[in-house]
């Protein structure tokens, strides 16, 4: 036996913050091409992770397209979704697709380029929205929970739609030669419950996962924030290779099933303890602990607050640093 150095794999999540470092508001950064790959190969270069998802206002993009206003700043707020226009009477076939649509083709060209500059040294990848977080976008949470509960149908009618505009969308995101990392955040308990996510969430997105194994991408993380301990199985059955186990979820729980499983798991820390750079030791030490014989597993963070000084990132990634020991 001897000693080698390993470290945890680390998958901060680096949207705003990465404005921050070059020192414009996200709303700069999510309006201009040049500057978002200027931030996102900034933010590599200084914190090197594993791997890079491209965006700034990731669960904008998409909703922007089929017609929701954005609100965009001059101060350090994150752009968000202004209106929640879908009409529920309308044909869902409207909803098509066109890489001219809203900021489509600016988000794709921003992480073409980014894995242009960064030439190999890390995955790429662009951060999209799951169906079922879409819809509940364009039509407002209150109205999207309404007609799952009256019109079950034409719920459904809407979401086969929009997963067929994303799996066109990711199309072109493959073509770049980039990978995919879905978000689907409005499927979080207690937002909605489990079983609202597993009749009509996790169906479009098993369909969007599935495109995406059949075109051959390897990696298919699915982003899910919250504890998600009511849904883990659906997750770990969506067709995912990675699902997150967040701050508030139990890791060991979520440890031992997707180890048995075979799939990766990201463990988050909170976003809000980096920011303010004290509080997050025993998180990366639990997560050092389930990551002894559990080389899947992979340190995370929600995403990460703009004004985060960037020496108390660099530190939680120092931290995470360990020695494994192996033939």
């Amino acid at each position: 036996m001897c000693e080698t150095e390993r470290n945890l794999r680390f998958l901060p999540t680096i949207f705003e913050h990465a404005a921050f470092l070059i020192g414009r508001t996200p709303s700069e950064a999510s309006l201009n091409s040049e500057l978002m790959k200027k931030a996102h190969v900034e933010a590599h270069c200084l914190y090197r992770p594993d791997s890079v998802t491209v965006g700034i206002d990731v669960y904008n993009i998409e909703a922007e397209a089929l017609g929701c206003k954005v609100s965009f700043f001059k101060d350090s707020s994150v752009p968000g979704i202004a209106d929640h226009p879908l009409d529920l009477d309308g044909d869902p076939k409207k909803l098509e697709y066109s890489r001219t649509l809203g900021r489509i083709q600016l988000v794709i060209e921003s992480a073409a380029a980014v894995k242009k500059d960064l030439e190999g040294d890390s995955d790429v990848s662009v951060g999209v929205c799951g169906p079922f977080s879409i819809l509940m976008e364009l039509a407002g949470y209150e109205r999207a929970v309404e007609m799952m509960a009256d019109e079950e149908s034409k719920a459904k009618a809407f979401l086969d739609a929009l997963a067929l505009f994303q799996i066109k969308y990711c199309s072109d995101i493959l073509a770049k030669g980039l990978g995919v990392v879905v978000f689907e955040s409005w499927a979080s308990p207690p937002l909605v419950s489990p079983e609202i996510y597993r009749i009509f969430g996790l169906p479009p997105e098993k369909r969007l996962l599935k495109f995406l194994r059949q075109s051959g991408l390897k990696s298919r993380p699915l982003v899910i924030g919250g504890d998600t301990s009511a849904i883990l199985d659906d997750m770990l059955g969506s067709g995912a290779t990675l699902v997150v186990s967040d701050y508030s979820a139990p890791l060991p729980l979520f440890a031992r099933k997707a180890k048995k499983r075979g799939l990766k798991l990201r463990a988050n820390i909170d976003p809000r303890l980096i920011h303010k750079g004290e509080g997050f030791e025993g998180r990366i030490n639990e997560i050092k602990e389930h990551a002894e014989g559990f080389p899947d597993l992979i340190a995370g963070t929600g995403v990460i607050p703009y004004d985060t000084p960037p020496e108390n990132l660099l530190i939680a990634k120092k931290m995470l640093a360990r020695n494994a020991y192996g033939l």
